[in-house]
């Protein structure tokens, strides 16, 4: 086809798309989501007029299936581990875990992390559109769906014409991909941490729950800290990856490619309690997730260790922006220093 007779068609196209929006839109019994619904018809029409809806109207476009467990149809408090990406029907990316789509649209962040997420299939976890997106798939399969907007809701109705009438939202296309799943994620949590402690921290025995540590170099001092004592500390926060989100050494920040001209780099000003909660941060005093807390309170003078625990210690279900995921599994290296004020 020549470039002309490509234009023609193109234009045909439009031409036929707004045809079918405003021919609809001379019906005066108008609803909430009508225009909406006449211009998701008319686009699949155009796009994809060979392939049937589901029974919510949404349209599977390619669908590669995996090898694995089968993701049913009414499996509640199920965690999906997932890598997706988001598109409006234009094809610009919205969202995407993928760090190669990430680096060709220009969204990559060496900070931010990329890669497999967890979706947690229960009640007000996860939008209609892309529950319904997932069912019967595999893992290891691999789906791409185009979900009207008016599925995109945490609400939950029996049919894809309450959702007209109650919902509405944004068209996307969502290329699915999923790796693994699991009934119970702390469990699935506890093996991999056995399985990381036994490799990267000579495979030390958790002292509680979740929650494994590791001397690296011995206190100066035993004597117990009291509870009125300032500390200075130097540390690493990793995921399990080894991904580095965090630190307050200038060299380590700019090794892992994180390190930002506005932060400070020096040791942090840590005050001491009676107990691992009572411990504040910095010198405005901010608290910190219990795993970190946990494994500053048992340490002594000049200590340097390495702890290592699962996201209910951290940030669980909620993570903490782009650089930590839902349900993450950290890493700290931790070395008590000396007041950088003493001379």
């Amino acid at each position: 086809m020549n470039n002309r007779n490509r234009l023609i068609a193109t234009a045909a196209s439009f031409l036929a798309l707004a045809a079918l929006i405003s021919g609809c839109a001379k019906d005066s019994k108008s609803g909430t989501n009508d225009a909406a619904k006449r211009y998701f018809d008319a686009w699949i029409s155009i796009h994809y007029p060979n392939v049937q809806p589901n029974d919510m109207g949404e349209y599977i476009i390619d669908d590669e299936e995996g090898t694995g467990e089968s993701i049913g149809d009414a499996e509640t408090n199920t965690f999906l581990f997932v890598k997706y990406t988001v598109t409006g029907l234009d094809g610009t990316v919205s969202s995407s875990t993928d760090e190669d789509v990430q680096k060709r649209i220009g969204g990559y962040e060496p900070a931010n992390y990329y890669g497999p997420v967890v979706w947690v299939r229960a009640d007000n976890y996860m939008q209609a559109g892309v529950e319904s997106a997932i069912k019967g798939m595999k893992v290891g399969g691999t789906r791409k769906v185009i979900i009207p907007g008016w599925l995109m809701t945490y609400d939950r109705y029996d049919t894809e014409d309450q959702y007209l009438k109650n919902e509405s939202g944004t068209d996307c296309i969502y290329t699915i991909h999923v790796y693994g799943m699991t009934s119970d994620i702390y469990k699935w949590q506890i093996d991999s941490l056995e399985r990381y402690t036994a490799l990267y921290m000579n495979n030390v025995d958790s002292t509680s729950y979740g929650y494994y540590y590791q001397q690296l170099t011995a206190p100066t001092d035993t004597t117990t800290l009291p509870s009125d004592t300032t500390v200075y500390i130097n540390y690493i926060g990793r995921l399990l990856n080894g991904q580095v989100f965090d630190t307050n050494i200038a060299d380590t920040a700019k090794l892992y490619n994180i390190y930002n001209s506005s932060t400070t780099y020096e040791p942090t000003e840590i005050t001491w309690g009676d107990d691992y909660s009572d411990l504040t941060m910095g010198s405005n005093e901010s608290s910190m997730i219990t795993g970190f807390a946990k494994a500053l309170y048992g340490m002594k003078s000049m200590e340097k260790g390495r702890c290592a625990f699962y996201s209910y210690l951290g940030y669980d279900y909620s993570g903490s922006g782009s650089k930590i995921p839902a349900f993450a599994m950290l890493r700290f290296d931790i070395q008590l220093v000396a007041d950088p004020d003493d001379d």
